[in-house]
């Protein structure tokens, strides 16, 4: 590992200390776990990605790219940190499904841009089209975990 993996994970680090100290002040307090903190996360630095994009056709994957590895993938973990963390609180005495509700965080979004690539591949759609509908699925899916907690919030 060089230098600047190293200096890239310690920064990573940084930015999600404070999530996981907000997250163990919000379990000694007792308030109650929503789950929508990672979707909303995730959902505005999806959009600024279509944004770019939008934007400047020329350059805006490249500024996507430079925006996701700069505050995009340190906030995503930051958050992803912060709802495991809860999570964990949440269900201590059914650590399984807390376990498979933050599974669900990480690869429902995962799964879909997976989908959209192979459609992508196979069907030789247009690529800017795919990637917006992807990028929309992606947001969408992002939210069933906090449905289903909000839904089943009796476990809680």
């Amino acid at each position: 590992m060089n230098k600047v993996e190293l200096a890239y994970f310690g920064y990573v680090f940084l930015v999600s200390l404070p999530s996981a100290f907000i997250a163990f002040y919000m379990n000694r307090r007792r308030i109650r776990f929503l789950g929508l903190y990672a979707p909303i996360v995730f959902t505005l630095f999806m959009l600024k990605v279509l944004e770019s994009n939008i934007r400047s056709p020329d350059y805006g994957s490249l500024e996507a790219f430079i925006i996701m590895i700069l505050y995009g993938f340190p906030l995503i973990i930051g958050a992803l940190v912060y709802t495991l963390i809860r999570l964990c609180f949440v269900y201590r005495k059914n650590l399984r499904k807390g376990l498979l509700i933050f599974l669900s965080y990480i690869l429902g979004p995962l799964l879909i841009g997976l989908f959209g690539l192979c459609v992508d591949m196979l069907f030789q759609l247009h690529h800017y089209i795919s990637i917006v509908i992807v990028i929309i699925l992606m947001i969408l899916v992002s939210y069933l975990p906090p449905l289903y907690l909000y839904h089943f919030d009796r476990d809680q």
